[in-house]
């Protein structure tokens, strides 16, 4: 049945923030939810996306060979990173998109699997010295992974190269912690004035990390929300409803906050989330600007921000704009 899905320790948790350091920063395992269940049992039971990030992708690999491997698990398509134009080089990772998420739960049925705060998942391709022949082999790890024989045409002396498999369970594109105060998880009642928007995430960060990790460093969390694209995979972008208006305060007036887990080390950028019509404070008109300053934290059009911040004190305070920032949907 395989191995037990194990519980993490407990995270040691750092959060400073003073006049000398004013960047308020959390160390400690990445927190996750634990589901007692095998680790075969969590990929049966797990709706994970059709997208799936790959990632240490040798560069002498071509795409025709990466397919020649991935369709082995059903209809899929490669999408590779944007080219600056400056490197001719095949980029080391990728997104794969097959066509039914079932393909996910057959891909990584042949990963071998090591465990931390998440389960990392590796596809072995045995690549040829003398060829571009290549096959896929699963084998047995301590941490638990699954053995089976390898397939594909026979080879010519070879090498084993491991490409690294992340999937993205849908269960962690939300994360509500007081159900109450959110009605019924009605998208209308939620009080878009103690919203952040937070960004570039990791691709391991679920909603149930972020809502922790700031519910730690800034106080009460009501729920967080992982932004996905049109095949339920995360954008690199989520959203923080905090319960009270002090948390809130505390997490615009800082504007980032730097983590380091056992699984990365990124330095977010935080955002008073600013609604495509936000009004003004002050007046009728479309807000574009936001003054996070913590005596101030309030949405301007540009002309109420000239009329109130043009001479000091307030001319010191930066404003912050509406960058892209998809409105959540529950």
């Amino acid at each position: 049945n395989g191995p037990l899905l194990q519980s993490q320790p407990q995270p040691q948790v750092i959060h400073t923030a003073n006049r000398s350091n004013p960047m308020p920063s959390w160390r400690g395992y990445l927190p996750m939810r634990f589901e007692p269940m095998t680790m075969d049992q969590y990929q049966i039971n797990t709706h994970f996306s059709q997208k799936v990030f790959l990632g240490g992708i040798p560069p002498e690999l071509t795409e025709a060979e990466l397919l020649l491997v991935l369709r082995k698990f059903g209809k899929c398509n490669i999408k590779w990173p944007k080219n600056d134009g400056l490197s001719h080089n095949m980029p080391g990772f990728c997104h794969v998109v097959f066509r039914e998420s079932r393909s996910v739960c057959e891909l990584l049925k042949h990963c071998t699997r090591q465990q931390r705060s998440t389960v990392d998942y590796f596809l072995h391709i045995h690549m040829s010295l003398t060829s571009s022949t290549l096959t896929t082999t699963t084998t047995t790890t301590a941490a638990g992974g699954q053995s089976s024989s390898s397939s594909g045409v026979s080879l010519r002396p070879n090498r084993l190269k491991p490409i690294q498999v992340v999937p993205w369970n849908m269960k962690d594109n939300v994360f509500v912690v007081q159900q109450e105060n959110i009605a019924a998880l009605d998208p209308s009642y939620k009080d878009w004035s103690r919203t952040i928007f937070v960004s570039p995430l990791h691709g391991k960060m679920t909603a149930f990390s972020l809502a922790t990790i700031m519910a730690n460093v800034f106080g009460s969390v009501s729920m967080a929300q992982i932004n996905t694209d049109k095949y339920g995979y995360p954008t690199g972008t989520g959203t923080v409803l905090f319960c009270d208006s002090h948390s809130y305060m505390r997490a615009v007036a800082a504007g980032a906050i730097d983590i380091k887990c056992d699984c990365f080390h990124k330095l977010l950028d935080i955002d008073p989330f600013l609604r495509e019509n936000e009004p003004c404070a002050f007046c009728p008109s479309v807000a574009d600007l936001f003054c996070r300053n913590f005596h101030c934290l309030r949405s301007y059009c540009k002309q109420c921000w000239i009329n109130r911040h043009g001479s000091k004190p307030l001319a010191d305070h930066q404003p912050a704009t509406r960058r892209q920032q998809p409105l959540p949907q529950i």
